[in-house]
Protein backbone atom coordinates (compact mmCIF):
# COMPACT_ATOMS: atom_id res chain seq x y z
CA UNK A 1 0.00 0.00 0.00
CA UNK A 2 1.45 3.38 -1.01
CA UNK A 3 2.15 6.06 1.59
CA UNK A 4 -0.57 8.24 0.03
CA UNK A 5 -3.19 5.51 0.40
CA UNK A 6 -2.08 4.80 3.96
CA UNK A 7 -2.36 8.49 4.86
CA UNK A 8 -5.75 8.80 3.19
CA UNK A 9 -7.03 5.71 5.03
CA UNK A 10 -5.69 6.99 8.34
CA UNK A 11 -7.23 10.44 7.89
CA UNK A 12 -10.56 8.89 6.88
CA UNK A 13 -10.55 6.71 10.00
CA UNK A 14 -9.79 9.66 12.30
CA UNK A 15 -12.43 11.80 10.58
CA UNK A 16 -15.11 9.14 11.04
CA UNK A 17 -14.04 8.64 14.66
CA UNK A 18 -14.11 12.40 15.24
CA UNK A 19 -17.76 12.72 14.20
CA UNK A 20 -19.09 9.39 15.50
CA UNK A 21 -17.21 9.08 18.81
CA UNK A 22 -15.93 12.60 19.30
CA UNK A 23 -12.42 14.03 19.72
CA UNK A 24 -10.23 13.15 22.72
CA UNK A 25 -11.08 16.55 24.19
CA UNK A 26 -14.29 18.57 23.55
CA UNK A 27 -12.55 21.72 22.31
CA UNK A 28 -10.57 19.96 19.55
CA UNK A 29 -11.84 20.51 16.03
CA UNK A 30 -11.16 18.01 13.23
CA UNK A 31 -7.96 19.74 12.06
CA UNK A 32 -6.53 19.69 15.59
CA UNK A 33 -7.60 16.07 16.10
CA UNK A 34 -5.98 14.96 12.81
CA UNK A 35 -2.63 16.58 13.56
CA UNK A 36 -2.60 15.21 17.12
CA UNK A 37 -3.45 11.71 15.84
CA UNK A 38 -0.74 11.89 13.19
CA UNK A 39 1.90 12.93 15.72
CA UNK A 40 0.77 10.23 18.15
CA UNK A 41 0.84 7.53 15.49
CA UNK A 42 4.33 8.58 14.38
CA UNK A 43 5.82 8.75 17.87
CA UNK A 44 4.46 5.33 18.83
CA UNK A 45 6.53 3.62 16.10
CA UNK A 46 9.78 5.52 16.59
CA UNK A 47 11.32 2.45 18.20
CA UNK A 48 10.88 0.53 14.92
CA UNK A 49 12.77 3.15 12.89
CA UNK A 50 16.44 3.97 12.61
CA UNK A 51 17.63 7.23 14.08
CA UNK A 52 18.60 8.37 10.61
CA UNK A 53 15.08 7.67 9.31
CA UNK A 54 13.51 9.62 12.18
CA UNK A 55 15.83 12.57 11.59
CA UNK A 56 15.10 12.62 7.86
CA UNK A 57 11.34 12.20 8.20
CA UNK A 58 10.94 14.94 10.82
CA UNK A 59 13.10 17.59 9.18
CA UNK A 60 11.05 18.40 6.08
CA UNK A 61 10.29 22.12 5.67
CA UNK A 62 6.92 23.35 6.83
CA UNK A 63 5.43 26.41 5.15
CA UNK A 64 5.68 29.70 7.01
CA UNK A 65 2.55 31.85 7.34
CA UNK A 66 1.75 34.08 4.39
CA UNK A 67 3.73 37.31 4.42
CA UNK A 68 6.61 35.83 6.42
CA UNK A 69 10.01 35.77 4.69
CA UNK A 70 12.80 33.23 5.23
CA UNK A 71 16.44 34.20 4.68
CA UNK A 72 18.89 31.34 5.17
CA UNK A 73 22.58 31.82 5.95
CA UNK A 74 25.42 30.28 7.95
CA UNK A 75 26.98 31.35 11.24
CA UNK A 76 30.75 31.02 10.96
CA UNK A 77 32.62 28.59 13.21
CA UNK A 78 34.53 31.46 14.83
CA UNK A 79 31.46 31.87 17.06
CA UNK A 80 31.60 28.20 18.02
CA UNK A 81 35.25 28.65 18.98
CA UNK A 82 34.34 31.64 21.13
CA UNK A 83 31.50 29.67 22.71
CA UNK A 84 33.83 26.78 23.47
CA UNK A 85 35.98 28.99 25.70
CA UNK A 86 32.98 29.80 27.90
CA UNK A 87 31.61 26.24 27.88
CA UNK A 88 34.97 24.75 28.83
CA UNK A 89 34.95 27.06 31.83
CA UNK A 90 31.47 26.25 33.13
CA UNK A 91 31.79 22.50 32.42
CA UNK A 92 35.11 22.14 34.25
CA UNK A 93 33.48 20.33 37.23
CA UNK A 94 31.92 17.79 34.87
CA UNK A 95 34.68 17.16 32.34
CA UNK A 96 35.42 13.70 33.71
CA UNK A 97 32.05 12.39 32.48
CA UNK A 98 32.10 14.09 29.06
CA UNK A 99 33.34 12.92 25.69
CA UNK A 100 35.47 15.66 24.11
CA UNK A 101 34.34 14.82 20.58
CA UNK A 102 31.99 17.83 20.59
CA UNK A 103 35.03 20.04 20.09
CA UNK A 104 35.86 18.40 16.76
CA UNK A 105 33.83 20.47 14.32
CA UNK A 106 32.76 18.48 11.27
CA UNK A 107 31.23 21.32 9.25
CA UNK A 108 31.97 24.92 8.35
CA UNK A 109 29.27 26.61 10.42
CA UNK A 110 25.74 26.60 11.81
CA UNK A 111 22.85 26.61 9.36
CA UNK A 112 20.54 29.43 10.40
CA UNK A 113 17.70 31.54 9.08
CA UNK A 114 15.99 34.84 9.70
CA UNK A 115 12.22 34.59 9.90
CA UNK A 116 10.41 37.90 9.79
CA UNK A 117 7.59 39.99 8.39
CA UNK A 118 8.91 42.70 6.09
CA UNK A 119 6.96 45.93 6.30
CA UNK A 120 7.94 49.28 4.77
CA UNK A 121 9.46 51.76 7.21
CA UNK A 122 9.23 49.20 10.01
CA UNK A 123 12.46 48.97 11.97
CA UNK A 124 12.46 45.79 14.02
CA UNK A 125 14.58 45.93 17.15
CA UNK A 126 13.17 42.96 19.07
CA UNK A 127 14.90 39.67 18.23
CA UNK A 128 13.85 36.15 19.17
CA UNK A 129 16.55 33.48 19.22
CA UNK A 130 14.60 30.27 18.62
CA UNK A 131 15.56 26.62 19.22
CA UNK A 132 13.37 23.85 17.77
CA UNK A 133 12.20 20.82 19.72
CA UNK A 134 12.61 17.15 18.92
CA UNK A 135 14.18 15.40 21.90
CA UNK A 136 17.60 16.81 20.92
CA UNK A 137 17.84 14.26 18.11
CA UNK A 138 15.24 15.09 15.45
CA UNK A 139 13.36 17.95 13.73
CA UNK A 140 14.92 21.14 12.40
CA UNK A 141 14.50 24.87 12.02
CA UNK A 142 12.69 24.13 8.75
CA UNK A 143 10.18 21.80 10.40
CA UNK A 144 9.28 24.50 12.94
CA UNK A 145 8.51 27.38 10.59
CA UNK A 146 4.88 27.25 11.65
CA UNK A 147 5.96 28.34 15.12
CA UNK A 148 8.80 30.69 14.18
CA UNK A 149 6.66 32.30 11.47
CA UNK A 150 3.76 32.74 13.87
CA UNK A 151 6.06 34.33 16.45
CA UNK A 152 7.46 36.76 13.87
CA UNK A 153 3.97 37.61 12.70
CA UNK A 154 2.39 38.07 16.13
CA UNK A 155 5.24 39.71 18.04
CA UNK A 156 6.61 42.16 15.45
CA UNK A 157 10.02 40.67 16.10
CA UNK A 158 12.54 39.01 13.85
CA UNK A 159 13.34 35.41 14.65
CA UNK A 160 16.76 33.79 14.34
CA UNK A 161 16.35 30.00 14.15
CA UNK A 162 19.29 27.60 13.96
CA UNK A 163 19.96 23.95 13.27
CA UNK A 164 21.99 23.07 16.33
CA UNK A 165 23.87 19.77 16.10
CA UNK A 166 21.71 16.77 16.94
CA UNK A 167 22.35 13.69 19.04
CA UNK A 168 23.47 10.96 18.98
CA UNK A 169 25.91 11.92 16.23
CA UNK A 170 26.77 14.99 18.29
CA UNK A 171 26.78 14.59 22.04
CA UNK A 172 26.17 17.16 24.74
CA UNK A 173 27.37 19.90 24.88
CA UNK A 174 27.49 20.27 21.08
CA UNK A 175 23.95 21.65 20.95
CA UNK A 176 24.66 24.05 23.82
CA UNK A 177 27.81 25.23 22.07
CA UNK A 178 25.81 26.02 18.93
CA UNK A 179 23.12 27.81 20.96
CA UNK A 180 25.69 29.99 22.70
CA UNK A 181 27.46 30.62 19.37
CA UNK A 182 24.20 31.96 17.92
CA UNK A 183 23.75 34.26 20.93
CA UNK A 184 27.31 35.56 20.57
CA UNK A 185 26.65 36.12 16.86
CA UNK A 186 23.78 38.45 17.75
CA UNK A 187 25.91 40.37 20.24
CA UNK A 188 28.84 40.81 17.86
CA UNK A 189 27.87 40.08 14.23
CA UNK A 190 30.35 40.17 11.34
CA UNK A 191 30.50 43.34 9.27
CA UNK A 192 28.50 41.79 6.42
CA UNK A 193 25.67 40.52 8.66
CA UNK A 194 23.35 43.36 7.72
CA UNK A 195 22.70 44.53 11.27
CA UNK A 196 24.54 46.24 14.09
CA UNK A 197 25.46 44.45 17.35
CA UNK A 198 22.31 43.88 19.37
CA UNK A 199 21.64 45.10 22.85
CA UNK A 200 21.06 41.83 24.77
CA UNK A 201 18.06 43.51 26.39
CA UNK A 202 16.36 43.32 22.99
CA UNK A 203 16.89 39.54 22.70
CA UNK A 204 14.39 36.96 23.96
CA UNK A 205 15.48 33.33 23.89
CA UNK A 206 12.62 30.99 22.98
CA UNK A 207 12.15 27.31 22.21
CA UNK A 208 9.78 24.37 22.40
CA UNK A 209 10.25 21.00 24.09
CA UNK A 210 13.97 20.14 23.88
CA UNK A 211 14.52 23.56 22.32
CA UNK A 212 12.82 25.13 25.34
CA UNK A 213 15.11 23.14 27.60
CA UNK A 214 18.09 24.23 25.50
CA UNK A 215 17.02 27.86 25.85
CA UNK A 216 16.85 27.55 29.63
CA UNK A 217 20.19 25.72 29.68
CA UNK A 218 21.63 28.57 27.64
CA UNK A 219 20.23 31.02 30.17
CA UNK A 220 22.09 29.17 32.93
CA UNK A 221 25.27 29.06 30.82
CA UNK A 222 25.10 32.80 30.11
CA UNK A 223 24.59 33.48 33.83
CA UNK A 224 27.37 31.17 34.96
CA UNK A 225 29.86 32.40 32.36
CA UNK A 226 29.24 36.01 33.36
CA UNK A 227 28.01 37.03 29.91
CA UNK A 228 25.46 39.82 29.30
CA UNK A 229 21.96 38.52 30.03
CA UNK A 230 19.19 38.49 27.47
CA UNK A 231 15.85 40.21 28.15
CA UNK A 232 13.86 37.06 28.86
CA UNK A 233 13.34 33.39 28.07
CA UNK A 234 10.17 31.66 26.83
CA UNK A 235 9.72 27.89 27.02
CA UNK A 236 6.85 26.16 25.21
CA UNK A 237 6.50 22.78 27.00
CA UNK A 238 10.21 22.85 27.84
CA UNK A 239 12.11 19.61 28.39
CA UNK A 240 14.02 20.43 31.58
CA UNK A 241 14.31 17.04 33.32
CA UNK A 242 16.09 14.33 31.35
CA UNK A 243 15.76 11.93 34.27
CA UNK A 244 12.00 11.88 33.43
CA UNK A 245 11.35 11.80 37.16
CA UNK A 246 8.07 13.70 37.57
CA UNK A 247 4.69 11.95 38.05
CA UNK A 248 2.96 13.30 34.93
CA UNK A 249 5.40 11.39 32.70
CA UNK A 250 3.53 8.20 33.67
CA UNK A 251 0.05 9.63 34.18
CA UNK A 252 -2.64 7.67 32.30
CA UNK A 253 -5.07 10.58 32.21
CA UNK A 254 -2.79 12.62 29.95
CA UNK A 255 -4.07 12.76 26.38
CA UNK A 256 -0.74 13.45 24.74
CA UNK A 257 0.92 12.30 21.53
CA UNK A 258 4.10 11.53 23.50
CA UNK A 259 4.02 7.91 24.72
CA UNK A 260 4.94 6.85 28.23
CA UNK A 261 8.62 6.53 29.04
CA UNK A 262 9.20 2.87 29.85
CA UNK A 263 12.96 2.57 30.01
CA UNK A 264 16.05 3.05 27.87
CA UNK A 265 15.80 4.29 24.31
CA UNK A 266 15.57 1.54 21.69
CA UNK A 267 15.75 2.04 17.93
CA UNK A 268 16.33 -0.11 14.88
CA UNK A 269 19.96 -1.00 14.31
CA UNK A 270 21.86 1.60 12.29
CA UNK A 271 25.26 3.22 12.05
CA UNK A 272 24.31 6.15 14.29
CA UNK A 273 22.69 3.92 16.92
CA UNK A 274 25.52 1.39 16.97
CA UNK A 275 28.19 4.08 17.23
CA UNK A 276 26.26 5.70 20.05
CA UNK A 277 26.07 2.45 22.02
CA UNK A 278 29.77 1.73 21.50
CA UNK A 279 30.90 5.21 22.56
CA UNK A 280 28.53 5.21 25.53
CA UNK A 281 29.82 1.87 26.78
CA UNK A 282 33.42 2.97 26.35
CA UNK A 283 32.87 6.22 28.24
CA UNK A 284 31.05 4.46 31.09
CA UNK A 285 33.88 1.93 31.38
CA UNK A 286 36.43 4.76 31.41
CA UNK A 287 34.58 6.57 34.19
CA UNK A 288 34.29 3.42 36.30
CA UNK A 289 37.78 2.00 35.77
CA UNK A 290 39.83 5.17 36.04
CA UNK A 291 37.81 6.90 38.78
CA UNK A 292 38.49 10.20 37.02
CA UNK A 293 36.53 12.51 39.28
CA UNK A 294 33.78 12.91 41.86
CA UNK A 295 30.49 11.10 41.41
CA UNK A 296 27.94 13.62 40.09
CA UNK A 297 25.11 11.23 39.35
CA UNK A 298 22.40 9.44 41.30
CA UNK A 299 22.51 5.62 41.48
CA UNK A 300 19.30 5.44 39.44
CA UNK A 301 21.18 6.91 36.45
CA UNK A 302 23.51 3.95 36.06
CA UNK A 303 21.21 1.02 36.82
CA UNK A 304 20.85 0.47 33.07
CA UNK A 305 23.36 -1.23 30.80
CA UNK A 306 22.33 1.10 27.97
CA UNK A 307 21.96 4.82 27.33
CA UNK A 308 18.77 6.16 28.94
CA UNK A 309 18.47 8.97 26.40
CA UNK A 310 20.42 9.84 23.26
CA UNK A 311 21.45 13.37 24.22
CA UNK A 312 23.96 12.65 26.95
CA UNK A 313 25.61 9.80 28.89
CA UNK A 314 23.66 8.52 31.88
CA UNK A 315 26.33 9.91 34.20
CA UNK A 316 25.63 13.43 32.85
CA UNK A 317 21.90 13.68 33.47
CA UNK A 318 22.19 15.85 36.61
CA UNK A 319 24.44 18.42 34.92
CA UNK A 320 22.41 21.66 35.05
CA UNK A 321 22.96 22.37 31.36
CA UNK A 322 21.50 18.93 30.55
CA UNK A 323 18.60 18.95 33.02
CA UNK A 324 18.18 22.59 34.07
CA UNK A 325 15.38 21.70 36.51
CA UNK A 326 18.03 19.93 38.63
CA UNK A 327 20.42 22.90 38.81
CA UNK A 328 21.69 23.92 42.23
CA UNK A 329 20.06 27.33 41.72
CA UNK A 330 17.55 28.70 39.21
CA UNK A 331 17.93 32.23 40.57
CA UNK A 332 19.30 35.35 38.87
CA UNK A 333 17.92 34.35 35.48
CA UNK A 334 16.15 36.83 33.19
CA UNK A 335 12.34 36.83 33.40
CA UNK A 336 10.76 33.53 32.32
CA UNK A 337 7.49 32.62 30.62
CA UNK A 338 6.82 28.88 30.75
CA UNK A 339 3.77 27.28 29.14
CA UNK A 340 2.52 23.71 29.10
CA UNK A 341 -0.61 21.79 28.26
CA UNK A 342 -2.85 20.33 30.95
CA UNK A 343 -2.94 17.12 28.92
CA UNK A 344 0.77 16.66 28.33
CA UNK A 345 3.13 14.30 30.06
CA UNK A 346 5.80 16.94 30.64
CA UNK A 347 3.61 19.46 32.48
CA UNK A 348 5.11 18.64 35.88
CA UNK A 349 8.57 19.69 34.70
CA UNK A 350 7.37 23.19 33.90
CA UNK A 351 5.44 23.41 37.17
CA UNK A 352 8.37 22.34 39.33
CA UNK A 353 10.89 24.44 37.40
CA UNK A 354 8.68 27.52 37.73
CA UNK A 355 8.28 27.13 41.49
CA UNK A 356 12.00 26.44 42.02
CA UNK A 357 13.01 29.56 40.08
CA UNK A 358 10.47 31.87 41.74
CA UNK A 359 10.55 30.39 45.28
CA UNK A 360 14.09 29.03 45.64
CA UNK A 361 14.19 28.69 49.41
CA UNK A 362 11.03 26.60 49.37
CA UNK A 363 11.91 24.27 46.46
CA UNK A 364 15.58 23.34 46.39
CA UNK A 365 15.60 20.54 43.85
CA UNK A 366 16.56 16.87 44.14
CA UNK A 367 17.50 15.43 47.51
CA UNK A 368 21.09 14.83 46.39
CA UNK A 369 21.48 18.56 45.50
CA UNK A 370 19.28 20.30 48.08
CA UNK A 371 22.10 21.39 50.40
CA UNK A 372 24.03 23.02 47.55
CA UNK A 373 21.62 25.91 47.04
CA UNK A 374 22.87 27.79 50.10
CA UNK A 375 26.41 27.70 48.68
CA UNK A 376 25.35 29.09 45.31
CA UNK A 377 26.24 32.72 44.51
CA UNK A 378 22.84 33.03 42.83
CA UNK A 379 20.17 33.75 45.45
CA UNK A 380 17.81 36.31 43.86
CA UNK A 381 14.49 34.72 42.82
CA UNK A 382 13.74 34.75 39.10
CA UNK A 383 10.59 36.49 37.90
CA UNK A 384 8.64 33.56 36.48
CA UNK A 385 5.24 33.29 34.83
CA UNK A 386 3.80 29.79 34.43
CA UNK A 387 0.71 29.07 32.32
CA UNK A 388 -0.98 25.65 32.06
CA UNK A 389 -3.56 25.52 29.25
CA UNK A 390 -6.72 23.43 29.51
CA UNK A 391 -7.11 20.38 27.21
CA UNK A 392 -3.79 21.04 25.47
CA UNK A 393 -1.10 18.46 24.58
CA UNK A 394 2.65 18.93 24.24
CA UNK A 395 3.73 22.02 22.23
CA UNK A 396 0.17 22.89 21.26
CA UNK A 397 1.59 26.07 19.70
CA UNK A 398 2.09 24.07 16.49
CA UNK A 399 -1.68 23.45 16.26
CA UNK A 400 -4.59 25.76 15.50
CA UNK A 401 -6.72 26.42 18.60
CA UNK A 402 -8.02 29.35 20.64
CA UNK A 403 -5.48 28.43 23.31
CA UNK A 404 -2.73 28.64 20.70
CA UNK A 405 -3.85 32.17 19.87
CA UNK A 406 -3.92 33.08 23.56
CA UNK A 407 -0.45 31.60 24.09
CA UNK A 408 1.02 33.67 21.26
CA UNK A 409 -0.71 36.78 22.58
CA UNK A 410 0.84 36.17 25.99
CA UNK A 411 4.27 35.59 24.42
CA UNK A 412 3.99 38.87 22.50
CA UNK A 413 2.99 40.73 25.66
CA UNK A 414 5.89 39.16 27.59
CA UNK A 415 8.37 40.07 24.86
CA UNK A 416 7.11 43.64 24.73
CA UNK A 417 7.41 44.00 28.49
CA UNK A 418 10.89 42.51 28.92
CA UNK A 419 12.28 44.48 25.97
CA UNK A 420 10.58 47.67 27.25
CA UNK A 421 8.55 47.95 24.03
CA UNK A 422 5.52 48.04 26.31
CA UNK A 423 6.02 50.71 28.93
CA UNK A 424 4.76 48.50 31.74
CA UNK A 425 6.72 46.56 34.36
CA UNK A 426 6.45 42.81 34.62
CA UNK A 427 3.91 41.62 37.19
CA UNK A 428 5.18 39.47 40.08
CA UNK A 429 5.78 35.76 39.53
CA UNK A 430 2.58 33.80 39.05
CA UNK A 431 1.40 30.25 38.39
CA UNK A 432 -1.73 30.16 36.27
CA UNK A 433 -4.31 27.83 34.78
CA UNK A 434 -5.84 29.06 31.51
CA UNK A 435 -9.18 27.55 30.50
CA UNK A 436 -10.63 27.15 27.02
CA UNK A 437 -12.23 30.58 27.24
CA UNK A 438 -8.85 32.16 27.94
CA UNK A 439 -9.74 32.88 31.56
CA UNK A 440 -6.98 32.75 34.19
CA UNK A 441 -7.22 31.10 37.59
CA UNK A 442 -4.85 29.51 40.14
CA UNK A 443 -3.43 26.06 39.43
CA UNK A 444 -5.65 23.06 40.17
CA UNK A 445 -4.88 20.66 42.98
CA UNK A 446 -3.51 17.97 40.67
CA UNK A 447 -0.97 20.47 39.32
CA UNK A 448 0.47 20.86 42.82
CA UNK A 449 1.13 17.15 43.36
CA UNK A 450 4.62 17.42 41.88
CA UNK A 451 5.56 20.05 44.47
CA UNK A 452 5.36 17.31 47.12
CA UNK A 453 7.15 14.71 45.00
CA UNK A 454 10.12 13.23 46.87
CA UNK A 455 11.77 11.58 43.86
CA UNK A 456 12.71 14.66 41.86
CA UNK A 457 15.72 13.91 39.67
CA UNK A 458 15.54 10.14 40.27
CA UNK A 459 14.90 7.95 37.22
CA UNK A 460 11.72 5.89 37.79
CA UNK A 461 11.98 2.12 38.17
CA UNK A 462 9.45 1.53 35.34
CA UNK A 463 8.10 -1.55 37.08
Amino acid sequence: MSDFIKLHTFNTFITIKHYLVGPPRPSWDLKFHLLWATLKSSSEVFHTKTIEQIQKNTSYPRPAPAGVTINEFKINNEYRHEAQVHIDKILKPYEHVLDTEWKDLKDDGINAEWVQVIEENNEIKKTILYFHGGGYYFCSKESHRTITGSLAERTNARVLAINYRLAPQNQFPAGLQDALAAYLYLLNPPKDAGFEPLNPKNIVITGDSAGGGLGLSLGLAIRDAGLPSCAGIIGFSPLVDLTRSTPSIQRDECVDFIPKITGCVIYAESQAYNECKEKSAALTAKIKEQNLGPKIWHDSFVKFDKRFLLYAPNECLAIPYVSPMLAESLCNLPPLLLTAGDDERMQDESIYFAHRSAEPTKYKGPSYNADKFEKSPFQTPTNTTLEIYEEMPHVFQMMDHSNTTKSYERAAEFINRVTSSLDEPLPPSSFNYVNIKGEFSPLKEHHKEVLKWEKIGIIPSFT
